[in-house]
């Protein structure tokens, strides 16, 4: 609205027209209408799926329980994708984990189908499913299963649909054990069949040492041998001091050390169950394993 206001200059009246007030747009919160993500004023994009937030809503949108999520002890929810899902403490992580007690690159879900699995990544303080710990190979995750990273626990919610796939033979206790020579909790169980091993996740033993190829070698247990064979990885394969041939599967010899990248194994044979102590202290992430994801990595992304 404006206002006139009459002046008199040299005998004339003069008309005045002062500009209106600026109208005060208050900014408030946006929902976004994918995800339901209550969003900070001013924000262009959700924060959680990054959805454009001035843009119209698609005619249609799934459920909010189409999609398959963890979601921690304060309620945060973090949606998971179709595919491999890193959990860690790396800024690059699909769920970021900022405590001490999460390594960097702790876990993997993944996600096929209507299908769900978790394996560790070598994280230092382990991970476990419904209290019980988790190796290197893939296991499946029933709907509402528990998920300690290191110190903190987490719930997956799966939505309606979802199976839990039958575990096949990895039933059957582990043959043998790939043990790390300078790091014990490198531990990795042996069956007989095929093994694949690499640094990339989506391998049956994920090695984290930058001088491991993606996919580096296969290892198997045939009878009493284990037999490695090496994939054309960039800096080898080693069985002592000798660097074996490449795409040809050989027997490693007993007490035989084996050199993948930069880490050093040994091969020791299940023997009859112990009971295993439980529970050890959580430690914070950092050193050794952690830092070689810092050194030259190899050719492969």
């Amino acid at each position: 609205m404006q206002t006139e206001t009459t002046v008199a200059v040299s005998g004339e009246a003069t008309v005045a027209i002062a500009p209106a007030p600026q109208a005060t747009i208050a900014m408030t919160p946006a929902q976004c209408p994918i995800c339901a993500q209550t969003n900070p004023p001013g924000e262009q994009y959700c924060i959680e799926c990054g959805f454009l937030l001035s843009s119209a809503a698609p005619e249609a949108t799934e459920p909010m329980g189409a999609y398959p999520k963890l979601r921690d002890s304060v309620g945060r929810e973090y949606l998971l994708k179709a595919g491999e899902n890193i959990i860690g403490r790396d800024p690059s992580s699909d769920v970021l984990i900022s405590d001490g007690t999460v390594s960097r690159r702790h876990a993997c879900i993944v996600i096929e189908e209507n299908h769900a699995y978790i394996q560790d990544l070598g994280s230092t303080n382990g991970t476990r499913l419904n209290g019980e710990p988790v190796g290197a190979e893939r296991v499946p995750l029933p709907p509402n299963a528990e998920l300690q990273f290191g110190g903190v626990v987490m719930t997956l919610e799966l939505p309606e649909g979802f199976e839990t796939p039958a575990v096949a033979a990895e039933v059957a206790p582990p043959l043998a054990y790939l043990v790390g020579v300078n790091d014990p909790s490198l531990r990795f169980p042996l069956y007989p069949r095929p093994q694949r091993i690499g640094r990339r996740a989506g391998n049956d033993i994920v090695i984290p040492d930058a001088y491991v190829s993606g996919q580096h070698a296969v290892i198997e247990i045939v009878g009493a041998d284990v037999r490695i064979t090496d994939l054309g990885s960039t800096n080898g394969t080693f069985i002592g001091e000798t660097k074996i041939t490449p795409n040809l599967p050989t027997t490693v010899p007993p007490d035989a050390l084996l050199t993948l990248g930069k880490t050093q194994f040994r091969i020791e044979w299940a023997l009859a169950e112990t009971a295993a102590s439980d529970e050890e202290p959580l430690v914070e992430t950092e050193p050794h394993a952690e830092a070689q994801a810092e050194a030259t990595p190899t050719d492969e992304a």
